[in-house]
């Protein structure tokens, strides 16, 4: 009796084993998928390139989009006293759509007020690139940025990212002369 319930017992320890390998093995396969896939788009960076390339101007925002299965980058340009939302296929790098809007006075006196508040708080001090926001934000969260986009509230520019994780959609906001962070969400 005692040898059945010994050989019972080991049975179960090596088969609990293999199950939790197994499991770890299916997570790691997840997680390569998961980079595999992400790994196919161009980026936020070509996608800017590729979008300025069509239409020269000042990038306010990108984000990535998804819509009847297609997963594009928008691209919102200012150019002059015109908005341009330019759809960028996330993959081949294709320019899928070009909308053009006047913009409207409201926001070009709304800008010029935030660049005269951004000259009053910040003056002499140059904003941190994308890039270096973006370093900063990957010290802070692992995953795919997928938007950023900068932004003036209550006299200081700053730099709203969001990014992808595998627990979920988390937002971070640094302030773009000083590199601070000023707020992680999830």
């Amino acid at each position: 009796m005692k040898k059945t319930v010994t050989i019972a017992l080991a049975a179960v320890i090596v088969l609990g084993g293999s199950i939790a390998i197994n499991h770890g093995y299916a997570q790691e396969d997840q997680a390569k998928k998961k980079v595999e896939i992400n790994s196919k788009y161009i980026g936020i960076e070509k996608a800017k390139t590729i979008a300025l390339e069509k239409v020269d101007g000042t990038v306010k925002s990108v984000e990535l989009e998804s819509d009847d299965g297609q997963t594009y980058y928008e691209v919102d340009i200012e150019q002059n006293s015109k908005d341009f939302d330019i759809d960028v296929d996330a993959a081949t790098g294709k320019i899928i759509k070009v909308d053009e809007e006047q913009a409207d006075d409201n926001d070009n006196n709304d800008h010029e007020d935030d660049v005269e508040t951004h000259e009053a708080t910040n003056s002499n001090q140059p904003l941190l690139s994308e890039k270096e926001a973006i370093e900063i934000a990957k010290k802070k969260i692992t995953g795919k940025l997928v938007e950023i986009e900068l932004d003036e509230d209550d006299g200081r520019y700053e730099y709203e990212m969001e990014f992808d994780t595998s627990d979920g959609e988390r937002d971070i906001t640094i302030d773009a002369v000083t590199g601070e962070v000023l707020e992680l969400e999830q």
